[in-house]
């Protein structure tokens, strides 16, 4: 046989707590808004020739989309297209002629940061810093 509460009100107030405390924690929560990575984009990466600079530039676009090209002054490329995404912080880039990619992360919002690969195999880690 269960046993009854003297005041059938007496988990009312626990409950109506609860509730009240979760309205407020929702009202309070706020969902950032996406990051905005358009900009200039610089990395140095130690190869055998020395000190490598490579930029990333990212565009958006009026509706929104990103698109980014990359230049490589040490091996006179400039404006290299890329197949470029950017998901839930997430950062991705290729260059499908020679096999190269990039899998990073926005870190905040000056630095991403993540790996070279080439044909798979990882070459290092690049570290972009927002320069414009």
């Amino acid at each position: 046989m269960k046993k009854h509460s003297a005041r059938p009100g007496a988990l009312l107030l626990p409950l109506t707590l609860l509730i009240w405390l979760g309205m407020a924690c929702a009202t309070v929560t706020k969902i950032a808004p996406a990051a905005d990575i358009s900009g200039r984009w610089k990395a140095v990466f130690e190869t055998p020739e020395g000190d490598q600079e490579s930029f990333l530039n990212i565009q958006k676009s009026s509706d929104g989309t990103l698109t980014a090209t990359m230049d490589s002054p040490a091996y006179g490329a400039y404006n290299v297209p890329l197949n470029f995404s950017f998901e839930n912080g997430v950062v991705n880039w290729e260059i499908e002629q020679v096999g190269v990619s990039f899998d990073g992360k926005l870190i905040d919002p000056s630095t991403i940061e993540g790996a070279i690969l080439q044909s798979g195999s990882e070459l290092g880690t690049a570290i972009y810093k927002r320069i414009e």
